[in-house]
């Protein structure tokens, strides 16, 4: 904890750039006591970690929720606090709330609105997320949760990313799209992964903006929705994504005739190198389905193969019928991105796996589809 009480009973937050001379005078000649409990505190003093309040080992305080703390979160709390306090806020480091029983990182007053900032460098489960979350929302006040930034992404640009459950948690809604705020505090600078085009299992290609913490502002930055130019990228990395990905599954795969893609591909005389290209292409809520786009896309064709029934005539019945046969989710969110599949393969003339399209019309046709709905997670 950073915020303690002096015997004057007046408020003191510790701030890391004083000297460690001060620091070690003020631990001398001065008490702190827990601003909860009221108990004494020990004033802490390391050579690598940040200064910080800690209860002695026999305390029973609510608060001890506080002890342990990482240097990474110890850190970026007090980064982002003194930063807010500079964009003249009125934030409070630590503030006990009472009425819920609940400690955020930091507490602001702005806009008429009280705001919970909570940054998150362990995990959290969701049944606690959510139970913060109601707390908050019960006392008025919203929360802000900024995750620390995964270890493995280090710079900006379109790329590939990895999301746990755990980190999806902390996923944004804004205009049309979700995004991912996180905060490295060893860098000072906030990583913002937006625009998640779905690849398989936690793997999304993404777009990464860095943004210093000097540069930031309240309310925090937004990032935008993909351009025309941008997506055309998008596009080009997941193409070569997809073969990577197909080269990968036909070498790895030991499920034989038993494997539903692998069969799909046999039964319907494709080429690996020289797939049909409206054969695996990203759809808004793919994640749906779980597995990568090439895997499903396929696995219809080979459905409507053997069934008999046209692109056309695939209504919700004969989908679900689908995604019951190739093991795959039936949800009405499964149902959609199929749906939104046959739509545009209708739109393009493509009622058979035999057919090509020139490759603009494919992409302008998956500009339109993206552009105008917003990428989604």
């Amino acid at each position: 904890m950073l915020v303690a009480y002096t015997e004057q009973n007046e408020p003191f937050v510790l701030n890391s750039s004083m000297p460690h001379t001060t620091l070690h005078q003020l631990r001398t000649t001065t008490k702190f006591y827990c601003p909860q409990c009221k108990e004494p505190l020990v004033f802490k003093i390391g050579t690598f970690k940040t200064p910080h309040f800690a209860h002695l080992s026999t305390n029973h305080c609510e608060n001890q929720f506080s002890e342990g703390e990482t240097e990474q979160h110890l850190k970026g709390k007090e980064q982002l606090y003194h930063f807010l306090k500079s964009l003249g806020l009125q934030a409070e480091l630590e503030a006990y709330l009472p009425t819920i029983k609940q400690r955020p990182d930091i507490l602001i007053n702005a806009q008429e609105r009280r705001y919970a900032i909570e940054f998150q460098c362990s995990p959290i489960s969701f049944e606690r997320l959510n139970e913060r979350n109601i707390g908050y929302n019960k006392d008025s006040i919203a929360p802000i949760w900024i995750p620390a930034t995964p270890a493995k992404i280090v710079q900006k640009g379109i790329q590939k990313v990895a999301l746990s459950e755990q980190t999806k948690q902390f996923l944004a809604p804004s205009d049309r799209h979700h995004y991912l705020m996180s905060y490295n505090p060893n860098l000072r600078q906030f990583f913002y992964i937006s625009n998640l085009m779905f690849l398989h299992g936690n793997s999304y290609l993404a777009k990464i903006q860095v943004l210093p913490l000097s540069r930031q502002n309240f309310p925090f930055f937004i990032p935008k929705l993909l351009n025309k130019s941008e997506l055309k990228q998008f596009l080009s990395i997941y193409e070569l994504l997809k073969h990577n990905f197909l080269l990968s599954r036909v070498l790895i795969s030991r499920h034989g005739v038993n494997d539903l893609m692998l069969r799909s591909i046999y039964e319907l005389r494709l080429q690996i190198n020289s797939l049909p290209s409206f054969l695996g292409i990203p759809l808004k809520g793919s994640e749906a389905l779980k597995v990568f786009s090439i895997e499903w896309q396929i696995a219809l064709f080979y459905f409507i193969f053997f069934t008999k029934i046209t692109i056309a005539d695939l209504n919700i019945p004969s989908i679900r019928f689908f995604l019951k046969w190739a093991k795959l989710p039936e949800t009405p969110q499964s149902i959609e991105v199929v749906q939104a599949y046959c739509q545009i393969l209708n739109s393009l003339g493509i009622q058979n796996h035999f057919q090509k399209v020139p490759a603009e019309a494919l992409v302008e046709r998956l500009c339109t589809h993206f552009l105008a709905m917003g990428i989604d997670y």
